[in-house]
């Protein structure tokens, strides 16, 4: 998250940003009002004291923040709870009448919610917040999605904008970590959403948020209790935004089908607007981190609509589709695109293989070459992907500003800030004019503090949809041994078809192999999620981090190094001002991992690994496997690196060690497959030539030969069908009812044994960040879409 969050002035955030656009005689106009409206009683606005005229732009000040929240004895609800009726002004008729003008009516308002729980139709989903804008009810009338009429506490599907509240400056950190949660946990949850936006405040210092796939931007913070023409800006900007300006997706729509909550979603195809309604999830990827892919697949049938009852009217006799829904950088080629692409140049194979039958010569003639000849000859190749019926791409987040720059440190305290933090005590007296020297000085700091350490282009993302054909269910839903062994030898074949088309799929993992029963029954495995798919020699290392899972991530891209180590060479010749021995040249290449064919096969090797770790009956070995190797963090572990680099006898010895004893005869088999990559990654020829497609072969081969090897050991009946039971449906843990309070929020409170923290996620005592202090445990680590630099 410390990577994905930008900053920009608030006059920037407004004019990019914002929902939309605030003329400035529009906010002209409504400041006079507020200035000169003799008629409110108490007024809404008044004149400074004279010694403090110089901290206030105008010279006034809300009167009721006259005295700063951090001077105030109340607690902290107590003292906020006055920006209620200040933002509620902002809807009052005489401010309506400004906003007609220019077309605008209010869409949103205030509610004060620091007591309330948050209900959602995820289970465990246990955020607050301190206050948040929704939609008012003559809205909710015009879209008509469904809605909870008796919610318990605040509905999170209703919270259009969340806000974060604290009384004082030095609680800065942790409102910032609350309000990252209540974004994370909405975008996350409603399907409906594009984007968010937000607001924090700590003492008198407010700060606007927006939070997109692509990157979160913060604006500068601002008195807002004296700079009140921002004030009345920024909240002009979004109560009156419209649905789809403040983030809500006018093409999915909420229904209530048979007691359960659904939603519609609309595929535009071919000048055709066509509905789906969702009937179970399949996938959901779980994230920490807000930007990224996030994707969706459901189960779903084709309906006549979604007004007036017609998602209720199934089409096509009701045959079921699978449904996905996500983010890509905005003009990437679609998976569609890159599924045609990839079918255009097998048809170009076939003919090749015609003319110069040595292309298949890397395979086993008893066996391989004789399926691929007769996959290339029937077209049956296709059978081995996800066969899409129709796509559509949508909105587009806000493109970066140019002003807009990382703040990584944004998260993270200054130890010096930490310091006099602490002294100050609960009832510090921070000064507005403190607050704002200190945020300059952090401003100053950060150009020396935790930079980036590659730099980052933040592209812009695109909503894209599409429906499969067929439904299926990812792999680590399988039921047992047998068919996830069927599953992976079909992804192998997959990935030997895009070998042969020269792409490369760059996301091998265990959400993106699907099964799929077949006509006899036996389920099949098909690839998907080719979004990211790419032609092999095709430009340069991307600089934006890439998107990927990180357990089944390849080791050199995981750690954006190779593992090649070139020959050591000694020169006799001396530079002659310093005496040191002049290094040898060395390509560019050995330095920054290219992705190459055998980054996919690895992904699949480790893909394997965690299937026969983590769902045959663990012990103490198979556990402390997973725990050393499958680590969710922006590194790979030292532990993986030594498994990858291993040679094949120390390999086949560990994994006997550590993985079930009935599938001990796997190991061999899998032994070879792990020295032929160990092989790919360290031979200088295999270096020298890694752009050469041919140089290949013998990887596919091997691989081929290892699987073979597992179908034999597995056919001989010597090792059980395990039944994957844990996988039958998946548990939902109950949690306590919270107690209508308003949360302490303090950083050692509360256990969230769900959170791993992440390196950057660290304070300067390598004490962990709690994302969210007692909000419900809905963040599991598992096949989350993680960005890494």
């Amino acid at each position: 998250m410390v990577d994905e969050i930008l900053e920009c002035n608030l006059e920037d955030f407004l004019a990019h940003y914002a929902p939309w656009e605030v003329p400035a005689p529009t906010v002209e106009s409504v400041y006079d009002l507020y200035v000169a409206d003799n008629e409110r009683h108490p007024p809404l606005v008044k004149k400074m004291e004279q010694d403090h005229e110089d901290t206030a732009p105008s010279g006034l000040v809300f009167a009721d923040f006259e005295i700063e929240p951090t001077k105030c004895t109340s607690s902290e609800p107590s003292v906020l709870k006055d920006l209620k009726d200040i933002v509620d002004s902002l809807c009052e008729q005489k401010v309506e009448s400004q906003l007609r003008e220019i077309h605008r009516t209010p869409a949103l308002c205030y509610k004060d919610c620091p007591y309330d729980a948050m209900s959602s139709e995820i289970k465990g989903t246990n955020i607050r917040v301190d206050a948040c804008l929704t939609e008012r009810p003559e809205g909710r009338l015009e879209h008509g999605d469904y809605r909870d009429p008796n919610p318990d506490g605040v509905d999170l599907a209703d919270v259009a904008v969340a806000a974060e509240f604290k009384k004082h400056y030095k609680d800065r950190i942790q409102n910032r970590h609350q309000l990252v949660a209540d974004a994370s946990q909405i975008l996350n949850n409603d399907p409906r959403r594009t984007w968010m936006y937000g607001f924090t405040i700590e003492n008198t210092m407010m700060s606007i948020w927006y939070f997109s796939r692509s990157h979160t931007v913060v604006s500068t913070p601002f008195d807002f209790t004296k700079d009140i023409k921002s004030f009345i800006h920024v909240f002009l900007s979004l109560l009156y935004a419209t649905r789809e300006e403040i983030g809500y997706d006018p093409t999915v729509h909420r229904v209530l089908h048979k007691d359960k909550i659904q939603y519609v979603y609309e595929v535009v195809s071919e000048g055709e607007t066509r509905y789906f309604r969702t009937k179970k999830t399949l996938f959901t990827s779980r994230v920490l981190s807000i930007t990224g892919r996030k994707t969706r697949v459901w189960k779903a049938v084709e309906v006549e609509g979604y007004e007036n009852e017609q998602y209720r009217k199934e089409k096509v006799r009701g045959k079921e589709v699978a449904l996905k829904d996500c983010w890509l950088g905005e003009g990437s080629r679609t998976e569609k695109d890159n599924l045609s692409a990839i079918f255009e140049r097998l048809e170009a194979v076939k003919e090749k293989v015609k003319d110069d039958p040595k292309i298949l010569d890397w395979a086993d003639p008893s066996g391989n070459r004789q399926l691929f000849e007769d996959l290339l000859d029937t077209g049956n190749y296709k059978g081995y992907f996800m066969e899409i019926e129709c796509d559509t791409k949508l909105a587009i987040t806000k493109a970066r500003l140019p002003t807009a720059q990382p703040v990584p440190d944004f998260l993270v305290p200054l130890e010096r800030e930490e310091t006099s933090s602490g002294n100050a005590g609960p009832q510090s007296t921070q000064t507005t004019q403190s607050l704002l020297e200190m945020a300059h000085q952090r401003r100053n700091a950060q150009q020396d503090r935790l930079k980036p350490s590659t730099p980052r282009e933040y592209r812009a993302k695109q909503h894209y949809r599409l429906i499969y054909k067929e439904v299926g269910r990812p792999l680590h839903a399988a039921t047992n041994l047998g068919s996830s062994l069927q599953g992976l030898a079909d992804t192998l074949i997959a990935l030997t078809l895009l070998y042969l088309a020269g792409y490369v799929h760059r996301d091998v993992s265990i959400g993106n192999i699907i099964l799929v029963d077949s006509s006899d029954g036996v389920p099949r495995g098909k690839l998907s999620d080719l979004e990211y798919a790419k032609v092999f020699q095709e430009g340069e290392p991307s600089a934006d981090p890439k998107t990927g899972t990180l357990f089944f991530m390849a080791y050199e891209i995981h750690a954006g190094r190779v593992l090649y180590q070139p020959p050591r060479v000694v020169s006799r010749k001396l530079t002659p001002r310093t005496g040191h021995v002049v290094p040898p040249a060395t390509s560019t290449r050995w330095l920054r991992p290219k992705f190459r064919f055998t980054h996919d096969l690895e992904s699949l090797l480790w893909v394997t690994l965690y299937v026969l770790a983590k769902y045959l009956p663990q012990d103490e070995r198979s556990r402390k496997f997973l725990d050393k190797i499958y680590v969710p963090t922006s590194n790979p572990s030292r532990e993986r690196e030594d498994l990858i680099t291993m040679g094949p006898q120390a390999f086949q010895h560990y994994l006997e060690g550590h993985l079930h004893s009935k599938i001990a005869c796997f190991s061999e088999s899998l032994a070879h497959y792990q020295n032929v990559l160990g092989w790919s990654y360290t031979d200088e020829y295999s270096m020298d030539n890694m752009l050469n497609h041919a140089t290949y072969d013998l990887l596919y081969d091997i691989t081929h030969q290892a699987f073979s090897g597992i179908k034999t050991a597995f056919d001989s009946g010597n090792v059980p069908n395990f039944e994957f039971t844990h996988n039958a449906g998946a548990q939902q843990r109950t949690l306590p009812p919270e107690s209508r309070r308003k949360r302490p929020r303090t950083q050692g409170e509360g256990e969230d044994d769900d959170y791993v923290p992440v390196e950057q996620d660290l304070l300067p005592d390598r004490q962990p960040v709690r994302k969210q202090p007692k909000r419900g445990k809905t963040m599991s680590s598992l096949q989350s879409h993680v960005i890494i630099s």
